[in-house]
């Protein structure tokens, strides 16, 4: 089996992720004869160009005028297109991106009650801006006259929601778990498990621990084969 592992980009504090992450693909290659495991590091990926021109390009229109976007996302859905298991490390929780957003985290942190920004709730920007290069049309998904169809289907997907704090919350999970499920869903990933996890519960050590459940799209599960 063909597994790619999606690595988020973290600070310091957070390295308990990749960790994780690590301990889960060892748990999956115990029951997995020949697994291969290609390795996407996230860190430094920009979202594909916003306007008209730039995202016609990069996402399949004139293949003679080749641009750096357009050669990212191509090997990025070739990464995808390769594999049969896609593993997701996905920090859970608010991500302060700008220096608003770090002010009122730093806030917070020195003051009881002090209130969180009601915005910065979607996913951690690398991993958004990894599904603004695989989803694409012609690739990944197809228009048709009923609407646009996956074209990725037969594989599975195994997402990792790392609560990062100090702001999650159950809602909160569900709404990213969500944004997650709904794209692989798009390109035709139906069958996701969902593994719930912080800094103390290591579902690779205590693998009692996972909570697959969570599953706000409705769609089946990939059920993890793991050795208590």
């Amino acid at each position: 089996m063909n597994a790619l592992a999606l690595f988020p980009a973290i600070t310091t504090d957070k390295v308990w992720i990749h960790d994780q992450l690590a301990g889960l693909l060892e748990r999956v290659a115990d029951h997995v004869p020949a697994m291969e495991i290609a390795y996407r590091d996230l860190s430094g990926l920009l979202p594909a160009a916003a306007d008209r021109q730039d995202a016609h390009s990069a996402a399949g229109g004139d293949a003679s005028s080749p641009c750096a976007t357009r050669a990212r996302s191509d090997q990025l859905v070739g990464e995808i297109e390769a594999a049969e298991l896609v593993v997701i490390g996905a920090p859970i929780g608010h991500h302060p991106v700008s220096p608003a957003l770090a002010e009122w985290s730093r806030r917070a942190a020195t003051s009881k009650g002090y209130g969180a920004p009601l915005y910065a709730m979607g996913l951690h920007p690398q991993l958004q801006a990894w599904f603004s290069h695989v989803i694409r049309a012609d690739r990944t998904f197809r228009y048709t006259a009923q609407g646009p169809r996956g074209l990725l289907g037969g594989k599975k997907a195994l997402v990792l929601a790392a609560h990062t704090g100090p702001w999650h919350s159950e809602a909160m999970t569900a709404h990213q778990v969500h944004c997650i499920h709904t794209q692989l869903q798009f390109m035709g990933i139906n069958e996701i498990a969902t593994i719930v996890s912080d800094r103390d519960a290591n579902p690779a050590r205590r693998p009692r621990l996972w909570q697959p459940q969570i599953e706000p799209s409705g769609g089946p599960q990939l059920e993890p084969r793991i050795a208590a």
